[in-house]
């Protein structure tokens, strides 16, 4: 069904006016008169089409495309949007324009194959100034029933995987102003209420029964936090959702705030940059480096719960790992990727390096003990937007890794 819905959706994509070369080219060819002695052949009646133009034809006037990239009211089917680890979510989704239009409303809900829930509420309040300025709302509710831990530190142990559940519900308001056109600023300011709780993954044993409190703070106290982040994002790139050249940085700084128990007090810094270099000019071949460092410490006296320490492992940072499968309070990773632009309209080839290491202080980052994998995936995509991203890495001395990740990174 992902695939199906992937190609009806870049099939739709390419039906549209303005769409890729390959499709322009095909229409001109259909339009040229057929040359002397050339046998013309009966055109297609609607039973004699194939199965792709049913389906472009299908998804242009279901308006596919717009439903999954956000761009139309009504229905829409609910891709991911868990977290990482959870397996592949589906559910239904709804977005209105209210009070005259001034309002969005978005509401969303999905379950994946582990049986993780997430439903979302989003409103946008405001957006103003040709819309460089806007105001939203955000309610979340979910509930992940098989979270990996591992322990604490670059060394720590496979052998000592563990599995937790994790109830969260969250409200947050948000503001972001574009001061720039590639210069974008803004605001997060909200309440979390985490609750951790007996693993449900039947192959590992659930936290308790290996960590304590001690190893793994946060897991008996249950803390409630009002946080607040700002941010900053400087976005080069020639297509967001689908970039080929330019690049895009975020820099975060945030406060976590214990309202209940005073026990867990921290503050975080976050990093994350990309870049990329076409090698030709119809940038069919690509150059792309990644490098991010996240930074979490603790007030005194005060301790970082485990579910909030950074981490590198899975598909945003080192694909020859599982999930979170490093933790600690200073993490950095890089990467770089070579993508190339296959003849297949909808779909890139990628090759991949990547390495990272956590550690307790900051000042132990370094090149030194870095972890590191390699791999190829898959990049599925329109012109403008990428939808869905297959990646398989080794090299980590743990075996294959293999993710889909139904958004792009960014």
């Amino acid at each position: 069904m992902v695939v199906a819905l992937l190609i009806l959706s870049v099939s739709a994509a390419g039906a549209q006016p303005g769409g890729d070369s390959a499709s322009a080219s095909s229409a001109a060819d259909a339009q040229r008169p057929a040359q002397a002695g050339t046998t013309t052949s009966t055109p297609a009646t609607p039973d004699d089409d194939g199965y792709v133009e049913r389906s472009r034809r299908w998804a242009k006037n279901a308006k596919i495309f717009e439903r999954l990239s956000g761009t139309t009211d009504g229905w829409y089917p609910r891709l991911g949007g868990m977290t990482r680890g959870s397996g592949f979510a589906l559910g239904p989704g709804y977005r209105t324009h209210v009070f005259g239009d001034r309002v969005l409303l978005d509401l969303s809900t999905a379950i994946s194959t582990k049986a993780y829930k997430a439903t979302d509420a989003k409103a946008r309040w405001l957006q103003a100034f040709d819309k460089r300025l806007e105001l939203w709302t955000d309610l979340r509710y979910e509930v992940f029933p098989q979270e990996d831990f591992f322990g604490i530190g670059n060394d720590s142990s496979l052998a000592r995987q563990t599995s937790y559940a994790r109830e969260t519900f969250y409200a947050s308001a948000r503001a972001s102003f574009a001061v720039l056109p590639w210069l974008r600023l803004g605001g997060v300011s909200g309440y979390a209420r985490p609750r951790v709780g007996h693993g449900t993954d039947r192959a590992f044993p659930s936290i308790e029964e290996l960590f304590t409190d001690a190893d793994a703070p946060g897991l008996v106290g249950e803390p409630d936090f009002l946080h607040a982040t700002i941010f900053a994002e400087l976005d080069g790139r020639d297509v967001p959702g689908r970039p080929r050249s330019g690049g895009f940085t975020r820099v975060a700084y945030g406060t976590w705030n214990d309202r209940t128990l005073d026990r867990y007090d921290f503050r975080r810094f976050d990093v994350d940059t990309i870049g990329f270099v076409p090698l030709d000019a119809n940038k069919s071949h690509v150059l792309s480096g990644r490098i991010g460092v996240s930074y979490v410490n603790n007030a005194p006296g005060h301790r970082i719960p485990f579910y909030y320490l950074a981490y590198v492992g899975g598909v945003d940072t080192l694909r020859s790992y599982r999930e979170y499968r490093f933790q600690d309070e200073n993490a950095m990773w890089m990467s770089a990727e070579y993508l190339w632009a296959t003849p297949i309209q909808f779909a890139t080839v990628a090759a991949f390096v990547d390495a990272g290491q956590v550690r307790s202080n900051w000042q132990d980052l370094g090149l030194g003990g870095l972890r590191h994998g390699y791999g190829a995936g898959l990049r599925f995509h329109s012109d403008k937007q990428t939808f869905a991203r297959f990646d398989v890495g080794t090299g980590g001395g743990e075996g294959w890794r293999m993710f889909l990740q139904l958004a792009p990174t960014f």
